[in-house]
């Protein structure tokens, strides 16, 4: 690259002169925000220089790291490849040679390989004869190193991995594709970048040797599935976490992805039969023949979920012993629940689990017929010889067809599980701007005998033309409108399309008819930010706990980098600072800073720019985490009179989106007193025989003096009214009114 910007010719006059001013040294995180991916591609060969200087002044090596920190995806020349690999061999280190392969993926003209063999050889031998960490890098560029270099490494790389029959086989593989498709592997690293990584490559579909891949994937986890089998049936003797080497682990966790990402239609019975059994050992141990290729396998369901992959991990984890493998697949089974709505076709893919057409299955058990139903909600109900309801399965029944009463139970536990990966998946879609044909909706959802009772409680839009969408609800009946043509699309509504009289309207409905929705729909918050930049400030200055968001976090799909918290939705990356040190297990209070959007490239992302609904959801998904950390960790500390100054800070502040919301169903739902006089609906409290009812925290006060209230509970515990969704602050909030409610006004003192 032959002309530079003025602010990347200033950070390269940084790295080779004398230290700039002052004033400027602030600034240096923002002019490498400002670079261009040729503009990176053309500084990190000096980088990368600078830094290997141990005689370089302080100044130029923090601006040379800075560089290297980029979060923009660099672009280099053949000029400029050529020159990071010099840089590069100057002093080399074992991992230079990921950078190296990472840069032929980004290299844009046809490189120059006479120019780059010295350098390439010099950084695979650097690589040293433990190069498991970085073979395929060392893979792709000995290609470039020459036969004699490339020979030198595949010897090596067969007596590292004598032990790991799948990773041989991987290898082998390997060996007959060139530097691009070897470079693509080392791309595909298990854990996320670490600082002074490049931005990961958006995902390619299609690679020219995909077949050759998808093949060694299906023998790489047929293999292990059958020696897990063989495991389970004693051929094989059993150590704990021994079945699988680290080598082979990471060969399974790319053909699991490859195979997911495919759809390979023998990736069903693969995985149905390989999580479970990796997932508890063939004893009574709580051991587990490979805890990490149980979660890599786990991981892949995450990444790529299918309905039967899903159905496989549950399993897994149905089956597990060991405390903390359980509480890992808990969280990635929940994330990949959710992430199945990005992958439309594949989440509409649901069995019927032998349920006709009317949601009902009928199984005989003796005298007996079980009775499942698929309405609202999955539910069983037994029915004697005569076709009349019973209380209770009888005891004979139980005793004598002991097998079917367990596959009617199993199936029953299926079928909810089924329902609610299908409304995770619905809801996920909003972030992925989810549409359907009309055809396939309404045979897949509307139609479908176990997807229909949740489909039906939940407003759709049809175009019925181009630009002119009609919300309805199928649970009002049939629709009072033509039909659709088959390709007509077909939404979920979103109030952040909607106006504020389509929002009141379809709430008063939804109460009207007491409909309990899936997932909170016609009441979900909605976020239309008025700034114009790529960030928004409104959750700035929120002082929040740590470690209620960070638990919340990661349940949400949210990581930590450069301590900050990081949310991939499609192409974007989101971004939420928080001020404090950001860590698994860290703790304190702390302010909430900005959001920041941010394209796949490492550019800032303006907010203009951005679907108004996947904006809405972003947001939506911080201003949980802002919630979780203000305001759930109250219970825990409710006698802790300690935290009271932090809570009254709480108590004044203006009620946010989720409260607001929470003030307008506690309107419909405790209408009756409120038309009455005895309760007051206030801006932020509710007002009740002298008692104040925070909205957002459910704190109960009586004269600005906390008032500990226990409710009564089981059998004690009064009534709830409909609640149009379902929220643990929601109903305490109607509890606590209830139960002042039926105790009567305070005596004034």
């Amino acid at each position: 690259m032959d002309e530079l910007s003025p602010h990347a010719a200033q950070l390269r006059a940084a790295m080779a002169g004398p230290q700039p001013d002052a004033d400027w040294s602030g600034g240096i995180w923002s002019a490498c925000a400002r670079l261009t991916p040729e503009e990176l591609g053309a500084l990190l060969p000096a980088a990368y220089r600078t830094l290997a200087d141990e005689s370089a002044p302080d100044h130029a090596r923090r601006v040379a790291r800075e560089v290297t920190w980029a979060k923009v995806q660099p672009s280099f020349t053949a000029a400029a490849l050529t020159d990071l690999y010099a840089a590069l061999a100057e002093s080399p280190r074992p991992t230079d040679v990921r950078h190296a392969a990472g840069a032929l993926l980004r290299c844009t003209e046809p490189w120059d390989q006479e120019a780059l063999a010295e350098y390439a050889a010099l950084l695979v031998r650097t690589a040293g004869p433990k190069a498991d960490r970085v073979a395929d890098a060392a893979l792709a560029v000995a290609v470039l190193a020459g036969p004699a270099v490339e020979e030198e490494l595949i010897a090596r790389l067969r007596v590292l991995y004598a032990d790991s029959p799948l990773r041989l086989a991987e290898l082998e593989v390997m060996l007959a594709t060139g530097p691009r498709e070897r470079a693509m592997l080392a791309e595909d690293q298990r854990y996320g970048p670490q600082a002074g990584d490049w931005p990961p490559l958006p995902e390619r579909d299609a690679e020219p040797s995909e077949a050759l891949h998808t093949e060694l994937a299906r023998h790489a986890l047929r293999t292990a599935a059958d020696h897990l089998a063989a495991l389970h049936a004693g051929q094989i003797p059993y150590a704990a976490d021994k079945a699988f080497t680290p080598a082979d682990t990471d060969t399974l966790r790319r053909a699991a992805r490859l195979a997911l990402r495919r759809d390979e239609p023998w990736a069903e019975e693969v995985f149905a039969t390989l999580l479970p059994q990796v997932a508890v050992a063939p004893t009574s141990a709580k051991t587990l023949p490979s805890q990490g290729a149980c979660i890599a396998l786990a991981q892949a369901v995450e990444a790529y979920p299918t309905p039967e992959a899903i159905a496989a991990l549950r399993e897994a984890r149905r089956v597990v012993r060991h405390a903390g493998v359980s509480k890992k697949l808990d969280r990635l089974l929940r994330r990949a629940e959710r992430r199945l709505g990005r992958r439309t076709e594949v989440a509409l893919r649901l069995p019927d689990l032998g349920y006709g057409p009317d949601g009902v299955r009928r199984i005989p058990c003796g005298s007996c017929t079980a009775v499942l139903t698929v309405t609202d909600e999955a539910a069983l109900t037994w029915e004697d010889a005569d076709g009349c309801t019973v209380k209770t399965l009888p005891a004979l029944v139980r005793r004598e067809y002991p097998e079917e009463v367990a596959f009617v139970r199993d199936l029953l536990a299926k079928t909810r599980a089924q329902v609610r990966t299908l409304a995770m998946a619905l809801e996920g879609g909003y972030a992925e701007g989810t549409v359907y044909r009309y055809d396939r909706w309404r045979a897949a959802l509307a139609g479908h005998p176990v997807a229909r009772g949740t489909a039906r409680r939940l407003v759709w839009e049809v175009e019925y033309a181009p630009g002119a969408w009609r919300a309805v609800l199928p649970a009002a009946g049939p629709l009072d409108l033509p039909e659709p043509p088959p390709s007509a699309a077909v939404r979920l509504w979103h109030p952040a399309r909607a106006s504020s009289a389509e929002r009141r309207t379809w709430r008063d409905r939804i109460a009207a008819r007491q409909l309990r929705q899936p997932f909170r729909q016609v009441y979900r918050e909605h976020y239309l930010p008025e700034e114009s930049g790529h960030s928004t400030t409104m959750f700035r200055g929120h002082l929040v706990r740590i470690e209620a968001v960070l638990g919340l976090a990661v349940r949400q799909g949210w990581n930590i980098e450069d301590e900050e918290l990081t949310l991939s939705v499609g192409e974007m990356k989101a971004r939420f600072g928080i001020a404090g040190n950001l860590y698994p297990g860290a703790s304190g209070w702390a302010e909430a800073q900005d959001v920041f959007l941010q394209r796949a490239d490492g550019g800032p992302q303006p907010l203009a720019g951005v679907d108004a609904v996947r904006l809405s959801e972003i947001l939506r998904s911080v201003d949980l985490l802002i919630s979780a950390g203000s305001f759930a960790w109250c219970a825990t500390h409710a006698h802790d009179r300690d935290t009271w100054h932090t809570l009254n800070r709480l108590y004044d502040q203006p009620l946010g989106r989720t409260a607001r919301l929470r003030r307008t169903a506690l309107r419909r739902v405790l209408a009756e007193h409120i038309a009455s006089g005895r309760l007051e609906l206030g801006d932020r409290h509710l007002h009740l025989d002298g008692y104040d009812i925070h909205l957002a925290t459910g704190r109960v006060t009586r004269e600005g003096d906390p008032v500990d209230i226990e409710l009564p509970t089981g059998r004690c515990a009064v009534p709830l009214p409909f609640l149009p969704y379902d929220e643990p602050l929601l109903e305490r909030v109607v509890h606590t009114v209830s139960h002042l409610l039926e105790k009567g006004p305070v005596p004034h003192r």
